[in-house]
This record gives structure tokens, C-alpha cells and sequence, in this order.
């Protein structure tokens, strides 16, 4: 008897950990603060300083985000995580998004920045995330504008 209570647990147990990646609801990523880290007229090193909100009810663990940083609307640079991120139920993580932007013949980006004129952004891509026994893909995009701050003169 104890052997077929202990399948019939281990079965439902196996049932509700594929079921809760059939009830998923996509993360949220917020960006915090951006640091800039060091910039040039050919080329920055940027942190977009992140939290990843998980909405559901389970550990969901972030397994890759691959990005890309638009600047004054022309593509910059990018970048993939480096590792894997657990994210507890109905809570958040932060996350850290270094970017390695070059200028090429956008040096004028650098100059706005420089100057301290707003230098607008978008940083877009896509995260997988392991869900109970699933994985699932979801896209992001985020926009925003740089500025430099009165002490970083």
C-alpha cells in the first residue's frame, strides 16, 4: 500500500511542476539606473543596472538574455548574460546588463553625451526563462534617455 501512495504523490507532484510552466506569466525587466562606466569618442562601457520581477507563483530561473543598446536610434552594441539568474516566486533579482558600445561613426553620440545633452535609448531583446519543467522565450524592450549628471563633470 505505502508503494502505491508513494507513486500516487510522486505523480501529482510531477503533474503540478509541469503544469506551473503552463501557467506562466511573463517577468517584468525594470531598468534602475544606467552607469556609465567609460566612454571615448569611439566607444563606452555601459551597466544598465536591472531588476527582473517574477509574477508567478514559483522560482522561475533566468537562463540566458541576449541585447542589444540602440543610441540616438542607431545600434550601438549589445551583449548576452554570462550566467544563470534564480528569481524566487512573487518576488525579484537584480540584474546587471553590461553593454559594450561602439561609436564607429556615431562619434557625435559620444559628443551629446559629453556635453550633457539628452542622449535618447532603447535596449531590446529576448530572455529565456526555465518554467516548472518548460522553457520559455519572451522579448523585451526598454527606452529611456541618458544624461550625465552635474557631478560626473
Amino acid at each position: 500500500m505505502h508503494r502505491r501512495e508513494a507513486t500516487i504523490i510522486l505523480s501529482f507532484t510531477l503533474l503540478f511542476a509541469g503544469c506551473a510552466g503552463l501557467f506562466f506569466e511573463e517577468p517584468t525587466i525594470i531598468l534602475k539606473e544606467i552607469h556609465v562606466r567609460q566612454i571615448s569618442l569611439t566607444d563606452a562601457a555601459l551597466v544598465f543596472v536591472a531588476e527582473i520581477q517574477n509574477p508567478n507563483n514559483y522560482e522561475l530561473r533566468l537562463k540566458s538574455l541576449d541585447y542589444t543598446v540602440h543610441l540616438n536610434d542607431r545600434e550601438a552594441g549589445g551583449g548576452s548574460l554570462q550566467k544563470e539568474i534564480s528569481v524566487p516566486a512573487s518576488s525579484s533579482a537584480p540584474l546587471e546588463i553590461p553593454i559594450s558600445a561602439h561609436f564607429g561613426g556615431l562619434g557625435g553620440v559620444a559628443r551629446m553625451y559629453i556635453s550633457g545633452q539628452e542622449l535618447p535609448y532603447r535596449l531590446e531583446g529576448k530572455a529565456l526563462v526555465k518554467a516548472g519543467l518548460f522553457d520559455r522565450t519572451f522579448p523585451f524592450s526598454r527606452t529611456g534617455t541618458l544624461s550625465k549628471k552635474k557631478s560626473d563633470k
